[in-house]
């Protein structure tokens, strides 16, 4: 008896055991399946990622895609282009800007893109101050009054792709330019500061989406995509002066590194 309740004990002991490995060993998966449903975005590799912060203490969360160009005084060439997204006080909005030299002084140019649910639709003709101070932040005051701090990553749920941009800009339907490959996309071109100079775009080539930030600098256009979270999974960079826009009837054919028609 005493042998068979050793037995017995031994046996629920070795099962108790092994429940309990089982039940330790369910942990970490269940805290990796919470981790992997915290939205970790970034804006990819080709552009900068900035988290933003409002000076005046108003709530809101954004994000800005910062791609820096090469300008400095004495020319109209872009010092950084940039696409953002957020809210304040729960309206949202989207934007893209790009600021260039006016004397010593960064002067920023924003038009909100507008039409796809965005709350706010406002223009910013050179009314932005662009102060870049240090590696890792950006303040912007004038019109607006905000900070960006330079991020890794950062949790935010970033908007659907837009189908349109609104009254403030160029706005082009993409097509490849000899009709060999399938696919489409937008490409919204800013008005307000150098003309034909930065832009937003997005759409699809063979159904694998992408977004991107284009400008130019002193050897011509370039561009980096804006990868994962809602961007899409495209995820290339084209050097300055790897993308050549020429002028036709009606928007621009793009040739070099890619092979476009905006119209």
């Amino acid at each position: 008896m005493l042998r068979l309740s050793i037995k017995s004990l031994t046996l629920a002991g070795m099962v108790a055991l092994s429940t309990a490995s089982n039940a330790f060993a369910q942990v970490p998966i269940l805290q990796n399946l919470r981790l992997s449903q915290v939205q970790n975005f970034s804006c990819g590799p080709h552009a900068r990622t900035y988290v933003v912060k409002a000076l005046d203490n108003r709530q809101g969360q954004g994000i800005r895609c910062v791609k820096f160009s090469e300008g400095r005084p004495g020319t109209t060439i872009p010092r950084l282009a940039w696409y953002g997204e957020g809210n304040w006080r729960g309206a949202t909005y989207r934007h893209a800007g790009q600021a260039i030299y006016r004397g010593s002084n960064l002067v920023g140019f924003a038009s909100d893109i507008h039409g796809n649910g965005e709350d706010i639709n406002n223009n910013f003709p050179g009314n932005l101050k662009i102060q870049i101070l240090g590696s890792s932040t950006i303040r912007v005051t004038g019109a607006w009054n905000e900070e960006w701090q330079l991020v890794q990553a950062t949790n935010y749920k970033p908007l659907p792709h837009p189908q349109t941009c609104g009254r403030y800009f160029d706005e082009y339907k993409v097509a490849d330019l000899t009709g060999n490959r399938n696919g489409e996309g937008l490409r919204c071109v800013l008005r307000v500061g150098p003309k034909n100079t930065t832009w937003f775009g997005n759409g699809n080539w063979g159904g694998s989406t992408y977004s991107h930030i284009g400008t130019r600098s002193f050897n011509g256009y370039g561009a980096g995509d804006l990868c994962g979270a809602n961007f899409g999974p495209i995820c290339n960079t084209f050097g300055w002066g790897s993308l050549q826009l020429t002028s036709v009837s009606g928007g621009f054919d793009v040739t070099g590194a890619w092979s476009e028609k905006w119209r």
